[in-house]
């Protein structure tokens, strides 16, 4: 008969999640993991499998929970985003950035670029993630020039790949010593550049 976990996972999930997000993955050892989760070793192996499966498993879990929550509404299938939403996306960071935690910039840009990190499977969830925002925003810019928002010959390939690039520059910019001032100044410009189109 199974020995019934004595923890919740998802729980467990979660607090694993933040401390990746805080130190990233080769600062982060199964003792920081067991300290911060509060399930032992064995608990955690037999749930998650070994510290990389653990890995993949709360990038999963950070794409589905805080990723998901930004993305809601340009993802949203019950209206047809637009500029307006690509703009109120952006302004999120605004809020977020006085927060104490957005010092942590984003846990997927923050993989992208630890550099020993060369698992595929973790490769493949930056990859989904660097897709998803394209999908997202190449939607709305869509949209937006099918409602006249934009010019026909508005190049949204162009356009798309440059918002993808600037949730990654504000993400890396986020985790510097920058002031948080500066980098909302940064996102403001973003969000000049989008009333200009």
């Amino acid at each position: 008969m199974p020995r019934h976990k004595e923890f919740d996972p998802e729980n467990c999930l979660n607090q694993v999640m933040h401390l990746f997000w805080e130190k990233g993955y080769q600062d982060t050892s199964i003792a920081d993991l067991v300290q911060r989760s509060g399930v032992q070793r064995y608990g955690l192996y037999e749930t998650f499998g070994d510290k990389q499966e653990l890995f993949q498993r709360a990038l999963d879990w950070y794409l589905s929970t805080v990723i998901s929550q930004y993305l809601a509404r340009l993802e949203s299938e019950d209206s047809e985003p637009s500029l307006t939403e690509i703009e109120i996306f952006f302004e999120q960071f605004i809020d977020y950035l006085d927060h104490p935690s957005s010092s942590l910039g984003c846990l997927i840009c923050n993989t992208a670029v630890e550099g020993a990190v060369h698992d595929p499977i973790v490769i493949s969830r930056v990859q989904q993630y660097l897709e998803r925002l394209r999908r997202a925003f190449a939607r709305a810019l869509k949209s937006a020039q099918h409602n006249g928002e934009l010019a026909e010959g508005t190049d949204i390939v162009q356009i798309t790949e440059f918002l993808t690039g600037s949730v990654l520059g504000i993400s890396t910019y986020a985790r510097s010593p920058a002031s948080r001032e500066d980098v909302k100044r940064y996102v403001r410009g973003i969000l000049a550049m989008l009333k200009q189109l």
